[in-house]
Formats: C-alpha cells, structure tokens, sequence
C-alpha cells in the first residue's frame, strides 16, 4: 500500500459505528477522493479486520484506531428517549399520521430499561406540546453525558489533529461524547442521515455541525423535523450507495453468474428481497406464496426465484420454505461476516457489492415489502413488486402500515411500483412482468429522482468537498 506525502497537511477522521458504513461510503469513490487531498483516519468499534478490504480497494494506508463507544448513563438516555418520544408524537399530530409512532417499542426482556420507557413516554408525553420543551430534553441528554468521557476524547482528538469528522451514520447516540469533544476544540464534525426513512422516525441521535441528505425531498424533511438546524448546515448531496450500479466493470455475464450460483442461464430471474423480522414478521409466508404460483405456471414461461435475505437475518426462519421449493428458489446469501452477536458487528464483504449489482442487472424484477431495493433495481429500468396483503393468520401487524410509513408519501401520484395485492394476482403479475415489463412501475426513475439527488455520479465527490 502507498504510504502519504509528508507535504499532506489535511487529515478526515472517520467514525464507523458499524458495517453499513463500510458499504455505503468506504467501497465508495469517497475514499478515492479524499485521498488525494487528505490522509484518513478510522475510529471504529469493529475490529481492523472489517477494513482491510477498504485499503486494499483504495490503495491507501489508515491510520486505524479500535474504540469502546461509551454507554449512557440513566438521565442522558431518558432524557434522549423522551425526546424521540415527544418529537414521534409531535409530528405524529402535525402530519397526521399514527403510523409515525409505531417505531416505538418498549424493550421487554429488561425490566429496568422498560421502567426507564415508561417514564421516558410520561416525560415524552408532556415535551410533545410545545416544540422548546422537545429541545430542552435534547440539551439535557447532551449535557449529562460525562466530562470524564468527553476530556478523554478531546485527549484523543488532539493527538489526531483532524481537518474534519465524519460520522458515517446518525443513529448511533455513544457517538455524541465524540461530537461533544470536538465541538469544544473546534473541529468540524458531519453526519450522513443513515435511509430516506430516519427523520420522520427521530433518529438523529447524534448532533453535528453538517448534515448530508439524499434530496431536496429530505432537506425539506429536515426543515419539517428539525427546523432548529440552519439551512447552510443541511448539505445536499444524493447517496453514494447507487453509485456501484453506473460501474459497469461490476457485471459480469448471465452465463457466468449462472454456472457461480447453480442458476439455469435459459430461464429469466426474479428476485425475492428478503426484510428484517421487525419489518416483515410474516416474509417467509409471501416467499411461499411467490413459489407456489410459480409451481403453477408452464415451465417454459416459469422464471427461477432468487431469494436474497436482509443482511440483518441470518435467522432460520426460511428454511422449511427452501427446503419445500428447492426446484424453484435458490437463495444467494449476502456476502457479509455474520459472525458477530449483533447486527452493529456485522460488516459486508466488497463481493457482495457486485452480488448485488448483478442481481438487479440479470433479474426481471424485485419482489419485496417496501424496500429501497426498489430504488437499486431503478438503476437498470427493472420494475419492483411490492406486496400489498396480508396474511390471514397475521397478529398485530399489516402491510397497510406499512405504507403509510411517511415516507413513502414520495410515492403520491407515482406509479412507482406493482403492487401484489392477493396471493391470487401472483401468477397474472409475473406474466406481466415476463411480457411486458415498462407497464410495472412506469414512474419508478421519477421516483428515484424524488428520492435520491441526480446525476448519482456526483454524491462521492460532493461528499469530499464537505469533508475537506
């Protein structure tokens, strides 16, 4: 690896609190060009091993540092719960929409952390009537945070010297002593808000200086959700996880995707996206009913079912339906190190990037329950599936829900998806999709548009230039 020029003055540190971090910014080209103008530094909870290929990719020397992200003491994270809980159920009322709360969740295998939710709702209940009180919780939360923790990072931070901070998402609040100390010292800090769905959830945990945001969508969300942020501190800047499909060095031929994967070169694919258990409790049902309807149709207009799980579940929830379908589906496992005890420790491989690219290449269609693959099949004019019914033996939970999350309000007066709205439109839907695919979605690269900034070439290197 090339080692940097003594005459490099510049130096970015980046804060990695997990694995989707790596994927989204550090296999990016933001690395690429940083490095020209800078030297980086990583502080990560996830051991080095996570980042060797990012040096290999970038040909670069890190100067790497494993940290133990501090945890919050009682008031610190009270207050931060009841302020998420007084801002869900502020705008909530505002926007008139319920389904804003169902993000919250008491815990229920620890007793005194839901004690600690029930009083955080109580205190959540009260802030959420005048918006002041909201923000009064949040100084509190940061200011309980401890000085001893904080005077150890300022130690830390002037050791490095850095030009500038990056925390690549805003969901993790162990971050804040980090952002703390370097406000103290004057040391710009930014922040990448994590999905398009985070802000109507309150999930901007941790407090910095800028705020990178995927569209002009979001930047109105962050004036709706935070308006106490400056504008010139909410940077528009797209996302750099769209970028990998533009690289077309990436793909490789159906024929060779086909003999690494067992997957029949003659036959079109269909991908089935699998989603976390919170999201989708009832996923491994849809995957059956998918390939029950295709056991239905004549071989010759049959097309193979892919099944690529969430990154999050390596449960074993879909086995008996891959093992009832072997003929039908094969499951192509995200390429991630899933050994860790918590999806905070996993980390992808950079194969899995190109897993990915090709999938939404060689396949037809995705199939999934309101997930951004949506937004990746987008990139090579494949339309989506979203499954819009229920399961009969459903408790506590609905697709209609689901959909009226608030951020799928980017979809209003779009024909941005299919919808699968019974198990019996199934078959008539993949024909459709087999024969005439522009009609599924007809709107999808408009809402993409709406979603993510274009030209998405660019996100890279607007990111560099606000970190330098």
């Amino acid at each position: 690896m090339s080692s940097f020029p003594m005459t490099n003055a510049k130096k970015v540190l980046f804060l990695i609190p997990d694995g989707v971090g790596i994927r989204n910014y550090l296999y990016s080209d933001v690395i690429k060009h940083i490095k020209e103008n800078a030297s980086i530094v990583f502080w990560s909870p996830l051991a080095e091993e996570a980042f060797k290929e990012v040096y290999e990719l970038h040909d670069i020397d890190v100067e790497y540092q494993q940290i133990k992200l501090p945890v919050e003491n009682a008031i610190t994270r009270l207050c931060r719960e009841a302020a998420t809980y007084a801002r869900l159920n502020h705008y909530a009322k505002k926007m008139s929409n319920p389904t804003i709360l169902v993000v919250w969740r008491r815990p229920k295998n620890n007793k005194k952390l839901w004690l600690l939710y029930i009083m955080a709702e109580v205190l959540g209940k009260w802030a959420s009537k005048k918006y002041q009180r909201i923000l009064k919780l949040e100084r509190m939360a940061q200011r309980h945070w401890s000085n001893a923790v904080i005077s150890n990072y300022k130690g830390k931070l002037k050791a490095v010297a850095p030009h500038s901070i990056f925390i690549t998402h805003q969901r993790v609040a162990g971050l804040n002593p980090i952002s703390l100390a370097a406000k103290e010292l004057d040391i710009p800090t930014t922040t990448a808000i994590y999905s398009w769905d985070n802000l109507p959830k309150a999930r901007l945990s941790v407090k910095t200086d800028h705020y990178l945001v995927w569209s002009n969508w979001m930047k109105d969300e962050m004036h709706t959700y935070y308006p106490e942020i400056p504008e010139n501190n909410i940077k528009l800047v797209g996302t750099p996880q769209f970028d990998f499909y533009a690289q077309n060095e990436r793909l490789r031929s159906k024929e060779e995707f086909a003999s690494k994967y067992g997957l029949d070169a003659q036959k079109k694919w269909i991908c089935f996206s699998g989603d976390d258990v919170r999201t989708s409790p009832y996923d491994p049902d849809y995957l059956r009913d998918i390939a029950n309807a295709l056991s239905r149709m004549s071989d010759s207009d049959r097309p193979q079912l892919i099944f690529r799980r969430c990154p999050a579940d390596f449960s074993d929830r879909y086995d008996t339906v891959l093992a009832q379908y072997p003929e039908l589906i094969v499951a192509i496992d995200p390429l991630w190190n899933s050994k860790a005890n918590n999806w905070g420790g996993f980390f992808p491989k950079l194969a899995d990037i190109d897993l990915q690219v090709n999938l939404a290449f060689h396949c037809e269609a995705v199939i999934n329950l309101g997930s951004t693959m949506a937004h990746d099949f987008t990139n090579f004019g494949k339309p989506c599936l979203y499954i819009n019914y229920d399961q009969p033996h459903a408790k506590n939970w609905s697709v209609d829900t689901i959909y009226k999350y608030q951020h799928f309000r980017t979809m209003e007066g779009l024909q941005a998806v299919g919808w699968l709205n019974g198990k019996d439109e199934i078959v008539d839907k993949l024909q459709q999709l087999m024969e005439n695919p522009d009609t599924i979605g007809p709107d999808k690269e408009l809402w993409m548009k709406k979603v993510v900034r274009h030209p998405l070439k660019e996100s890279s290197k607007l990111i560099a230039q606000t970190l330098l």
